[in-house]
């Protein structure tokens, strides 16, 4: 275990930083009943990422049920092709609103004085960037602390994501289908992700027109995935024994194609899975191994993020209007198989302006953010990258001097993200009645095949007060004014900076 420490405003913030485990081989050969061909393993067997933590959840080679006769392993979107949700998990982490590293005092020299004179009567925006640059020779340094509570994704929540498990084909005799496949689970998912993410920003004025700033995040994120699955067996699909010799059809059993325990077949059609359900000691704790549900994945992971560099050169000032180009180089420093970074390359221009009207001043920023290749875009199970998705910037509002030493902030935060992954809500049919009811059953699941262009809109809400010479406090609120992607209806934010 690593720990890294970051000493900002007074405060010394100690973060563990996870060690990553080698793959473990998985022992299953003393599950009870288990056919011998199974599914191959992949990237995240034996992983304790968090970015592992859905496809780990059913055990390291995914549904497969204990059934000597054949390999009862059961495919799903929510699972095979669950990279939706790691990519909407990576594009957040792209848009995790990153305060403004711009000095609330921004200073400009007067030459009747010789002197630097506060250059603004507000101490500009929180969220977004304002055109004025800090002055030649000045530096800042703040911390802010923000916290993620993210409960819907595309509008569906995150606590009730329903998904439908169908049978592999062709499992029988020669590889022949047989009726028992129109077996199905279904299952109701929760997923809690919280992320809290700690800030250090710096600025530097290289001259009047030039600043320089950094911004260092450090998460802390917590994920805990739980599944409640149900094994729905359809009527009359069952094997049987015929004149004393096992068929794979036709009954209502016994025997039963489908069943978690090999010990209670008739009973045995509902289980609970969770990440982090079993310590990775599988292969040294006999209790343990040969368990066909194991799941090696962490819930919590904590250390540094992507950190950004940005660039800002003041291009056009008068009297009242200011005009800025800038540019934020995001680099992947935070480790994605943990959620910690997108894994990619960032890079994004955008403009400022700002129009000082007394204690009243607009601003307006418009960009584009270009994301490179991560393998939480393609595939954490094959290690494939693909491109995260790019988004379009517009944001605007104003911000207010109401008195010297306080400053209110209000903000529209538009991000079009272009050819992003979503997901949608779907019924699942069932091919033939069910056992339970002799009807043909519906249930709810979710399509992740989907890529679309869609806006998230934000409205925030701060305020910035002066407490002692160039110290300020700064809290607020970023409140979703709408449903796409991952999101989170109201998040906070509470900092400290100071202007030397």
């Amino acid at each position: 275990m690593l720990r890294a420490v970051a000493l900002y405003c007074g405060v010394t913030l100690s973060v563990a930083l996870p060690i990553f485990p080698q793959s473990t081989p998985v022992q299953v050969s003393s599950v009870p009943g288990l056919a011998n061909q199974l599914p191959p393993t992949n990237r995240c067997t034996g992983q304790a990422g968090l970015a592992c933590a859905i496809p780990n959840l059913y055990g390291p080679y995914g549904l497969v049920l204990p059934n000597p006769t054949h390999t009862a392993h059961f495919e799903s979107a929510f699972q095979s092709s669950f990279s939706a949700l790691n990519d909407a998990i990576a594009t957040q982490l792209t848009l995790l609103p990153v305060p403004s590293p711009a000095s609330g005092f921004t200073f400009r020299y007067d030459p009747t004085t010789g002197l630097s004179v506060r250059s603004a009567e507000s101490f500009g925006p929180i969220l977004t960037e304002r055109a004025e640059t800090i002055g030649r020779h000045k530096f800042f340094i703040g911390a802010t602390f923000q916290r993620f509570r993210f409960n819907k994704l595309d509008n569906q929540p995150l606590h009730n994501l329903p998904a439908v498990f169908s049978h592999q084909a062709d499992t029988g005799p020669g590889e022949t289908p047989e009726p028992y496949e129109t077996q199905f689970v279904s299952t109701s998912n929760s997923i809690d992700l919280k992320i809290n993410q700690y800030t250090v920003f710096a600025t530097y004025g290289v001259t009047n027109r030039i600043d320089v700033s950094v911004a260092v995040p450090i998460l802390q994120i917590g994920m805990n995935v739980t599944s409640n699955a149900t094994i729905e067996r359809t009527f009359n699909t069952e094997p049987t024994f015929v004149n004393g010799k096992f068929q794979f059809c036709c009954s209502q059993g016994p025997p039963y194609a489908h069943f978690f325990d090999p010990t209670n077949t008739a009973g045995s059609i509902t289980h609970t899975f969770s990440n982090n359900q079993f310590s990775p000691d599988i292969n040294q704790n006999p209790e343990k191994v040969g368990n066909l549900y194991w799941d090696p994945s962490r819930n919590n992971a904590a250390g540094f993020g992507d950190v950004v560099l940005r660039f800002k050169g003041n291009v056009y000032k008068s009297d009242r209007v200011n005009l800025a180009l800038l540019g934020d180089v995001r680099f992947p420093t935070g480790n994605e198989n943990d959620f910690l970074g997108s894994g990619a390359y960032g890079f994004k221009p955008f403009l400022a302006m700002s129009v000082r009207t007394g204690p009243v001043t607009p601003h307006v920023n418009l960009g584009y953010q270009w994301n490179g290749s991560s393998i939480l875009a393609g595939s954490v199970l094959t290690g494939q990258k693909a491109r995260l998705p790019g988004y379009a910037l517009f944001a605007g509002g104003v911000d207010i001097g109401v008195v010297r030493s306080l400053t209110i902030v209000v903000d529209y935060i538009g991000q079009e993200l272009v050819n992003a992954p979503r997901i949608q809500s779907a019924t699942y049919t069932s091919e033939l009645p069910l056992a339970s009811t002799n009807q043909i059953g519906t249930f709810p699941t979710i399509n992740t095949a989907v890529k679309e262009t869609y806006n998230q809109s934000n409205a925030s809400f701060g305020l910035k007060a002066n407490l002692f010479k160039q110290l300020l406090l700064t809290g607020n609120v970023l409140v979703a004014l709408n449903d796409g992607g991952l999101r989170e209806r109201v998040i906070p934010l509470v900092g400290l900076s100071y202007t030397f």
